[in-house]
């Protein structure tokens, strides 16, 4: 069984195949050649006094000939460790254990512009990205792969650190790059706002967005509250599953603001629907996505790395 390490896995994929791959396994999931286990996530708590935790996410792309699982450990000081644990689906095999540190990112920044330039309203003038972390520097790194030239705004619940973070950033991106000295400024003349924050508090409401946008939030814990579900015309995500799980969704459930089931009835539909034509979402308003990570895209990824491996043996 092969074993791909964090910087093997830098050099062997390239951006552009990426967001190829992820738009492929979306696809596949779409049409029933693909699909993520049940449940989307299982976790793990670990003793108490170490703040440590684990998860554990599985997929399987019948059109790839690959299943695996993604499995992650979160310790408290921030480190901790992620592979993805390849199968072949006919023979059940083993084939490679690949490094997720850096790949993990590029899959969520990928899915986010994927599904931005999918969902994308006309005539854009201004995308705002929530987030100053590492997940979201990788946006900041591709979107002129969906939007050349989109002037972008950064935005954080601390003005101070989004105006040094614009500074440092802007060597990374064609597209021109400022900061707002709050969330709600970012968002008001923003015709795309991505969230890629570990806010877990409100950092704004309906009224900050514009009335025809689209949000595609991505955080992991809790960035705004089910007024926002309320007022969108249209609400699209990658599995309904994960989003009840983690996140936004899994937040507005456990306090009350919705059921389970009543959040999964107001889906219209997935990113893999809508990039297969499937179902059709019509900018005539608020549009929310929201896009917590599906295995489908991990794995599909993790295979690019050890295919392109096994081609220099």
């Amino acid at each position: 069984m092969r074993i791909i390490e964090d910087a093997d896995v830098q050099a062997l994929i390239d951006r552009n195949d990426a967001l190829d791959v992820i738009e492929r396994a979306y696809k596949a999931t779409a049409t029933g050649q693909a699909w993520v286990s049940h449940p989307a996530a299982m976790l793990l708590k670990g003793p108490v006094s170490s703040g440590s935790s684990f998860k554990i996410k599985g997929a399987l792309l019948e059109n790839l000939n690959i299943a695996g699982f993604r499995c992650i450990g979160d310790a408290r000081d921030g480190d901790g460790g992620s592979y993805v644990f390849l199968f072949e689906t006919e023979t059940a095999k083993p084939t490679a254990l690949v490094a997720e540190k850096w790949l993990h990112r590029l899959r969520t920044a990928m899915t986010g512009l994927v599904t931005c330039r999918a969902l994308a309203p006309k005539n854009l003038q201004r995308l705002a990205l929530v987030g100053t972390g590492r997940i979201a520097e990788e946006f900041v790194r591709i979107v002129d792969m969906a939007f050349p030239g989109l002037p972008v705004v950064l935005a954080s619940r601390s003005p101070e650190r989004a105006a040094q973070t614009a500074g440092r950033w802007q060597r990374l991106t064609r597209n021109p790059l400022s900061a707002t000295a709050s969330v709600a400024q970012a968002l008001r003349d923003s015709d795309i706002v991505v969230t890629l924050s570990d806010a877990d508090e409100p950092l704004f409401t309906a009224n900050d967005l514009k009335s025809r946008s689209l949000l595609c939030a991505m955080g992991g814990r809790h960035e705004f509250e089910a007024d926002v579900l309320r007022a969108a015309s249209h609400f699209v995500v990658d599995e309904i599953d994960f989003v009840c799980t983690a996140g936004n969704g899994a937040h507005w459930i456990k306090s009350g603001q919705i059921t389970r089931s009543e959040l999964e009835q107001d889906v219209d539909a997935t990113i893999g629907e809508v990039l297969t034509g499937r179902k059709a979402i019509t900018n005539a308003g608020l549009v929310l996505a929201i896009i917590q990570g599906m295995a489908v895209c991990d794995v599909a990824l993790a295979q690019l790395a050890f295919d392109r491996m096994a081609k220099q043996d």
